[in-house]
């Protein structure tokens, strides 16, 4: 997954969706899988976390989002021009699940912990049935799923960023004709 210290969707997912990130990778890390957050670019930047021009400032903002979120499974870091993110196309707090044979079995736009849930699931039963040699049926499939923010996590991430990064939302909110 994609994600950093300032997008209150990341923060969301990993401290409170149902089930959070957190807890699907404890649940699932012992079947096999691996989970990983590129930390990229500052989605909501402020005065108390900006958006980082080195490295250096970016490890420490991966580091605080691993202390203050509890992250339980590796941080990547992408580089200052966001190599991974760009290659990846990816969003503030996108998702992409690899198998262990290098197929992408899965993206979104958003990472969301019940979709993760049900896909994890599916995975399992997917590894199950190649083991019993039985037939597995490849298939695509696409939907828009409308996503709550949850105010109260989002406003005390814009808290931590700063100042400017609140007024910055609040702004974007105004603008999409938005409450929030």
């Amino acid at each position: 997954m994609f994600g950093n210290l300032t997008c209150g969707a990341t923060v969301t997912q990993l401290r409170a969706g149902k089930p959070t990130i957190l807890s699907l990778y404890t649940r699932y890390r012992t079947k096999g899988f691996k989970f990983f957050l590129v930390y990229s670019r500052e989605t909501h930047p402020g005065e108390y976390v900006p958006q980082t021009t080195s490295m250096d400032g970016r490890r420490r903002n991966a580091l605080r989002l691993r202390e203050e979120e509890k992250v339980n499974f590796p941080i990547l870091l992408d580089s200052i021009d966001n190599r991974v993110r760009n290659l990846y196309h990816g969003w503030s707090n996108g998702i992409f699940v690899v198998n262990k044979d290098g197929l992408l079995v899965f993206k979104s736009a958003w990472t969301y912990g019940p979709e993760m849930a049900q896909l994890l699931k599916d995975l399992c039963a997917w590894k199950k049935a190649e083991a019993r040699n039985e037939l597995v049926r490849f298939c695509y499939s696409e939907r828009i799923v409308g996503l709550l923010r949850d105010k109260k996590i989002s406003s005390s991430v814009h808290r931590r960023a700063g100042p400017q990064a609140a007024r910055d939302f609040t702004q974007l909110l105004k603008e999409e004709g938005k409450r929030g």
